[in-house]
This record gives C-alpha cells, structure tokens and sequence, in this order.
C-alpha cells in the first residue's frame, strides 16, 4: 500500500559501486556459498533498509553463522535433561520469547529489518545458552524454537521453510499465522 525503497548498496570501500572503481559484489558468487537467504539477510542487516549500507564479506559470513546457530538451536539433539525445569526457568523463557516476538513484530511492521535481526540474534544466542538446561525439551522451548522459525520465515525463508519440515510443521511455514506476544508473558 505504500513504496518504501532500498537504499543504496555501497562497496567495502564504503564508495558507490562501479566496475571503474573495481568494486562491484556479484551476489550471485555469495548465494552459491552461502546461499541466499544469507544475502538476504546481510541486506537487511548492514543498516536502515531505506538508507541501505557497505557491503562486508566479513558481515556476511556473520549472518551466515548465524543462521547455523539458529539451526543448532531448532535441530540438533543434546544429551537428555537430568531432570525437570524449574517453574522460574520456565517463566524466564517465555518472558523471553514473548519479548522478542513483541520486539520483532513492531520492527517489521516499521521495516526496521536490521533492528529485527538484531533482537533475534539475541534471542538465538540465549536459547543457545539454555539449551543445555532441563528447559530444553519443555513446551516453553517448543514454543520458543517454533516462534524463532516463524519470525526468521519473511527474512530467511528458505532456512525457515526447511526448519519447520524439520520441526514437523504443516507445510508451508509461510501459511503459518505469526506468533503474538501475551504481554502477561512479557512483563517483567
């Protein structure tokens, strides 16, 4: 219902990028590595979508460790919790779920897509840190692993396609309604 343009893509030499200044990036070269929702993602990221930003081949290998992270937090299995998650740890989770589904909702809605990424980041790395907890394995961490998918699906969608056939989602994750943030959750 509105325009709302992409910025300029600039070089690593933070200059316009032209083929007599010998600094143009093939996105292509960077899709067949890494794949393209790692570009996708990396333009979104390196700043204001309306402002656009520097190209980084360091900043792009970034978002694509990234999104491993993210796939070690949906998909691979750790040893089996020695016992039950406490009714704080729990609560501790879903506040942060629920905090971030809030934060990502209203940077989308903004395309603050580079401010988005950045909360789910975040967010990934504390799962990471917790997965090793009795948490893991309760429906607070189902909950948080299905909301980290849907929330990466309109940023890295063929990664967040792949995650939910993985987690055992109807397909397609882009069917899926978005998660909504209970601010009861929430609050801290």
């Amino acid at each position: 219902l509105r325009l709302f343009t992409q910025g300029i893509i600039l070089g690593e030499d933070n200059e316009k990028m032209s083929k007599s200044r010998g600094n143009v990036v093939n996105p292509d070269d960077y899709v067949s590595t890494l794949g393209a929702d790692a570009v996708r993602a990396f333009l979104m990221f390196i700043g204001p979508w309306e402002l656009g930003g520097s190209w980084s081949s360091t900043g792009i290998e970034g978002v694509y460790r990234f999104i491993n992270r993210i796939w070690t937090v949906a998909l691979d299995p750790r040893e089996t919790p020695t016992g039950a998650a406490t009714e704080q740890e729990i609560a501790d989770l879903r506040r942060m779920t629920h905090q971030t589904i809030a934060r990502a909702t209203a940077d989308i809605e903004a395309f603050k897509f580079n401010t988005m990424l950045a909360a789910l980041m975040q967010f990934n790395n504390n799962l990471l840190k917790i997965k090793d907890t009795n948490v893991y394995g309760s429906d607070a961490w189902d909950e948080a692993v299905r909301a980290m998918v849907l929330m990466i699906a309109p940023i890295m969608p063929h990664v967040a396609e792949e995650l939910w056939e993985q987690l055992g989602g109807a397909y397609s994750v882009h069917d899926q309604r978005w998660p909504v943030s209970d601010p009861a959750l929430a609050a801290a």
